[in-house]
């Protein structure tokens, strides 16, 4: 990944903020509509996220994947949708700006990983999603272009060697969809969703 820490830092903070903020305009009715995601609704897809930052955090400190997949099918959200991912993103994100952790090597299911690997996996995946909860609710679906940009160009780095990823050849799309067909004339937001699995 071509960026200094601190650049990663900022990005994690810019997407969980975009995230937080659409989560805070779902209106009551919404909750339990479809999302891009075929198997979430979308507090499904909310509750996903807070999930991956309190797995990814327990990761950084020595947490099993086990544990990951095994957290991974709770509801955490709670009855404080923005609050218990404010929470959790916080405290994530705190967790990774530990002194070593970010080269430390974690016990990530889907593969080798170090904690900057992490770091960028779940900038990736929370863009993505942010475009997700937009899509599902209704929201404009224009992401920040920034964040566009970086996880576009570090695409095949962040999926490499990532069992079930986007880029797995012997993939059974239980994690990650596969591609979609590239469309004429894509913008980069496009090509990016694209190889994340969604059809924009």
């Amino acid at each position: 990944m071509r960026n200094t820490d601190d650049v990663l830092f900022d990005h994690l903070r810019r997407t969980n903020e975009d995230f937080a903020a659409l989560v805070g305009e779902v209106g009551p009715e919404q909750w339990t509509a479809p999302t891009p995601c075929p198997d979430w609704d979308v507090r499904a897809l909310v509750s996903h996220l807070v999930q991956a930052n309190v797995i990814y955090r327990m990761l950084l400190r020595g947490g099993s994947s086990d544990q990951f997949l095994t957290i991974r099918e709770h509801n955490t959200l709670g009855d404080d949708p923005v609050g218990s991912f404010r929470t959790a993103a916080q405290e994530c994100l705190a967790a990774f700006a530990e002194p070593g952790v970010l080269d430390r090597d974690v016990d990530y299911p889907f593969g080798p990983a170090d904690g900057r690997k992490l770091l960028g996996l779940l900038i990736a995946d929370t863009v993505v999603h942010t475009w997700d909860l937009a899509r599902a609710t209704g929201a404009p679906e224009d992401l920040d272009p920034e964040l566009v940009e970086w996880v576009d160009a570090n695409f095949e780095q962040l999926y490499t060697g990532v069992a079930e990823g986007p880029l797995d050849p012997n993939t059974t799309q239980r994690h990650f969809a596969a591609p979609a067909p590239r469309a004429q004339g894509e913008t980069r937001q496009h090509r990016m969703l694209r190889l994340a699995g969604r059809t924009p």
